[in-house]
């Protein structure tokens, strides 16, 4: 005799019940993913680059206009393929490609056309990588408690940070460059376990029909799997790509992420140079580059406590203003290791902050519906500012002797950034 179908509310406990496993394979994939570990690397190599090959701090900056190019190139079909075949398969493909690709990074040189020609393929290949992937997941299984869910996922290249510049400058210093991507590509083939084991959206069809027809003695279901269950199958609710552009939430969001991208981009990708230009060793710039990991961490994960509760546009100012603290005091006359340390946390508190904040304001106002191209075209515009900013700071720079005015400079296209973000308003109620 079947039992009559359990009805669960869609509380934040039976969310995380179900979920939880995802966001778990979900960090870790993001942490692997090119947009994880490799992000603190760049930072790390820039010197022992530089010390092989002669390449100038304008052209090692330069390779994340590179790496952008091949992310404008991929996000579109990126973005659609996981609206219509899943994230799953397209995430473990991927990061097995980028494993590959790391490892060959090993053998670039001694041009630096060798070096970007790599780095372009890297961001191809590992594409599928990026939290546009990562996030399209989690957010199936989260509503209630989506900020903190988003927050927790992309908290996983913030733990890598913290140990990433101590691991592979340590490495290259027993070893040589080569080492850190030997490190990387490890890593990544590692994470295809467990995105293997438990990374999936939340659609569950064998499930849905078994509970459906209240077969509950013969299927066991728990009841935040139920609960899922209920999510996974109401339709998803918001706007279409046509619509979102008719909005000026989509210009508006877009053209304060190009903004804000290109100056903590640049900020991390120099920051191991830039606490050198200020006086400070390299032992000494290593350790406290991971106060940026720590940083991020928080960021994240009380972002993502707080737009679950506060007008999400406001928590957002908040948090993305900091670096302009942070340039301020790399850019003072008096430098200590404790002063670089304040700015390093100003700069990591907005870095866990921004990629958080793009999935969960592109799903906030725009919905689930078309959520994946949405967000794909979010990411191209994140993405050009990432691209322009460290080549802009290294060329500053290689014009200058020091990283001064480049940083000067920065805090006026922080701060317009920032007031597009915090006037963004009330977004509309999608189910």
């Amino acid at each position: 005799m079947s039992a009559a179908p359990e009805t669960v509310s869609a509380g934040a406990g039976g969310e995380f019940r179900a979920g939880g496993p995802v966001v778990f394979a979900a960090a870790i994939g993001a942490a692997a993913g090119v947009t994880g570990m490799s992000v603190y690397a760049l930072s790390i190599l820039i010197g022992p680059l530089t010390e092989a090959f002669g390449w100038s701090r304008e052209q090692l900056g330069a390779a994340k206009t590179v790496a952008t190019a091949g992310f404008v190139l991929t996000a579109p079909f990126v973005g659609w393929f996981a609206d219509r075949i899943g994230a799953r398969p397209l995430a473990m493909a991927s990061l097995a490609m980028l494993a590959m690709a790391m490892l060959w990074m090993t053998q670039i040189g001694p041009t630096v056309t060798s070096f970007y020609v790599s780095f372009f393929l890297l961001a191809v290949v590992g594409g599928a990588t990026t939290p546009l992937v990562w996030t399209r997941a989690v957010a199936t299984w989260f509503r209630r408690k989506r900020g903190l869910a988003m927050a927790l996922t992309l908290s996983g290249p913030g733990v890598v940070g913290v140990v990433t510049p101590l691991l592979l400058d340590t490495l290259i210093a027993h070893f040589d460059w080569r080492a850190a991507y030997l490190t990387m590509s490890a890593f990544a083939a590692l994470a295809l376990v467990p995105i293997g084991l438990w990374f999936r959206e939340n659609r569950a069809p064998g499930m849905s029909s078994a509970v459906a027809s209240g077969a509950a003695d013969t299927v066991p279901v728990s009841a935040a799997s139920r609960e899922a269950v209920q999510m996974a199958h109401a339709p998803a609710s918001g706007l279409s790509v046509p619509d979102a552009l008719r909005t000026r939430w989509f210009w508006q969001i877009a053209a304060a992420f190009v903004l804000i991208g290109a100056v903590v981009s640049a900020l991390m990708v120099h920051l191991v140079p830039l606490m050198m230009d200020a006086g400070l060793g390299r032992p000494v710039a290593v350790r406290i580059a991971g106060v940026l990991g720590i940083a991020v961490i928080f960021g994240r994960l009380l972002t993502g406590w707080l737009v679950d509760r506060f007008h999400p546009p406001y928590v957002a100012a908040a948090f993305l203003i900091m670096p302009v603290f942070g340039c301020l005091l790399l850019a003072g006359e008096q430098v200590t290791p404790a002063t670089v340390m304040v700015a390093v946390a100003c700069i990591g508190l907005a870095a866990g902050s921004e990629v958080d904040l793009v999935p969960y304001l592109t799903a906030r106002y725009f919905g689930l519906r078309a959520y994946g191209k949405i967000y794909s075209w979010m990411f191209i515009a994140f993405y050009a500012g990432v691209a322009v900013g460290p080549l802009l700071l290294g060329r500053a720079f290689d014009r200058d002797g020091h990283y001064d005015a480049g940083l000067l400079n920065s805090i006026p296209v922080l701060a317009l950034g920032v007031v597009l973000v915090a006037t963004l308003g009330a977004s509309r109620k999608f189910d």
